[in-house]
């Protein structure tokens, strides 16, 4: 089958729910039902997009009649639907993170492998075409031994989100918290280049959004398997935008003030900077390059980007982050949670 013969079931369609729904919509001939339990914003996207079927419950909808189901609901039952959509048969994209506790997550596996589909985890930086040429730069050895990784994001987030204050942001049970819902993207970035997480330091505070009842700044510092250091940074509430992201290696540094901009390498061998390869590109593109990714790996031509292995791990260095903070940001090893 092509790429532009698909139907797929979009679960949720809030603020991220509607980004997927109309970057699958971008792909030739693609095809959309959504299901959204909130009436009033389910007739509004059914009357906005050309879906072709809206439910009020997911599970009122022939699961095995899709070709993939996407997941953005909160994430407290991204892996108790997930396992419903991989029972019927069905290909599974699930918005991250990929839970906010590890129960139900063994089984969820058993079943991907025995029913033999595909889950992937939407870790939408995977495929970000300049941070897809930095793990080639990495994994090339061309920055020989890396040492450390600084990483630091900042906006105001209510002008950010068309609906917020969301409601999951009112718990870490429902997937709010500045470290696993914002922060969370950096962590899995900085492991899927460099490995593993050992142990984490964290601290968080809401400093300045009354309206959400978790925190909106954090700080975190990742100790990784193969010795390097990663230190993160998110601030939800500063007026303006920011993004730095540093790697600090034995032969040079490689440097990135957006994400939709080619990075800037420094050789301290050569004293030569020069800029990466990759076009650049916009948040929606690489909403539109993971479907296209999803729609390879349900036809056998690719594997996920981030497995629910990868995932797994993610959740687990995040869930060691929590403990971090809650105990006065003493270094937790991630093996203890």
């Amino acid at each position: 089958m092509s790429e532009s013969s698909h139907h797929f079931l979009i679960i949720g369609v809030g603020s991220i729910g509607e980004r997927h729904l109309r970057n699958f919509l971008r792909v030739d001939s693609v095809r959309c039902s959504i299901a959204e339990t909130n009436a009033d914003t389910r007739r509004k996207i059914a009357g906005d997009y050309p879906v072709e079927a809206d439910y009020a419950d997911y599970r009122d909808a022939d699961l095995a009649s899709f070709d993939g189901v996407v997941i953005c609901i909160p994430a407290h039952v991204h892996v108790p639907v997930a396992t419903d959509i991989v029972r019927a048969g069905t290909h599974v994209l699930t918005e991250k993170p990929l839970s906010t506790t590890l129960e139900g997550i063994d089984e969820l596996k058993r079943l991907r492998d025995e029913k033999g589909v595909v889950v992937s985890v939407a870790f939408p930086q995977r495929s970000n075409e300049t941070l897809r040429e930095l793990k080639r730069y990495v994994d090339a050895g061309n920055l020989g031994r890396v040492r450390l990784v600084n990483w630091f994001s900042g906006q105001y987030w209510p002008d950010k989100r068309k609906d917020y204050p969301p409601q999951y942001a009112q718990s870490r049970f429902t997937g709010g918290g500045v470290i696993q819902d914002h922060m969370v993207h950096f962590v899995n970035v900085v492991e899927w280049l460099f490995g593993p997480t050992d142990a984490v330091c964290a601290a968080q505070w809401n400093l300045g959004l009354d309206d959400i009842e978790t925190e909106d700044t954090g700080f975190l510092t990742m100790r990784m398997a193969g010795g390097q250091f990663a230190h993160l940074g998110t601030c939800l509430c500063q007026a303006d935008d920011e993004y730095r992201f540093k790697v600090v290696a034995e032969h040079g540094v490689v440097q990135m003030i957006s994400l939709v901009e080619p990075m800037e390498i420094h050789d301290v061998r050569t004293g030569a900077t020069t800029r990466g390869d990759a076009p650049t590109t916009d948040r929606d593109d690489i909403f539109v390059e993971q479907a296209k990714h999803f729609i390879r790996c349900i036809e056998g031509r690719d594997q996920p980007r981030c497995t629910v292995e990868e995932a797994e791990q993610t959740l687990r260095t995040i869930l060691a982050a929590h403990r971090s903070s809650d105990e006065q940001g003493q270094f937790v090893e991630i093996g203890q949670v």
